[in-house]
């Protein structure tokens, strides 16, 4: 079995819940404006701390390895946000913990992983009336047509790496619950 199914079986539970956080009474057909303005502050949130992480835990060679900068995924959502007048979030940053390289990994998967969901989102909001007139869907639509490529280039780095497999599980678990820390944040204020 390839190391990222084994990843994705052992974090496939949280993955689900996680999903559920975000509207557990609503699908994305029927999300007001205002529940994707939420999305996309709970989006931020995470982001925020994840890139701060990441960006202070890779390696050189890693992070040309992986074009760490076009992964970067904040820029898009400042977009997003600045496209339906919301202001992007603040005081939500928190004492960033230390990485190492392979918890970096496992954060990736976790946000990585997200513009693989995030193009399927892409294609039922843009049928959403109350939302899509209101924004051009960066994030979402992430790296575009190159998203499978980058999901695969990703995959390959993770494979062909040397790390310590559970602790790139625990750290992908981590960044779930990373996640799930973002939402609770967004919607208790």
């Amino acid at each position: 079995m390839s190391f990222h199914i084994r990843l994705k079986e052992a974090t496939w539970e949280q993955h689900k819940a996680t999903e559920k956080l975000l509207f557990p009474d609503k699908n994305w057909t029927s999300l007001s404006l205002a529940d994707y303005s939420q999305f996309l502050q709970i989006q931020y949130v995470f982001h925020q701390q994840a890139e701060q992480q990441v960006d202070t835990a890779l390696s050189a060679k890693l992070k040309e390895k992986l074009n760490w900068p076009e992964r970067r995924k904040l820029g898009w959502i400042e977009s997003d946000l600045g496209e339906i007048g919301v202001d992007i979030p603040t005081g939500f940053t928190n004492d960033v913990a230390k990485l190492s390289e392979e918890e970096a990994l496992g954060l990736l998967y976790v946000t990585e992983g997200s513009m693989l969901g995030g193009r399927m989102i892409e294609k039922v909001l843009q049928n959403n009336r109350q939302v899509a007139p209101h924004t051009s869907f960066h994030f979402l639509s992430g790296y575009g047509a190159n998203t499978s490529t980058h999901w695969k280039s990703f995959l390959d780095t993770l494979e062909n790496t040397t790390c310590v497999p559970e602790t790139i599980i625990t750290a992908a678990r981590t960044g779930f619950d990373l996640f799930a820390k973002s939402v609770y944040l967004i919607k208790v204020n």
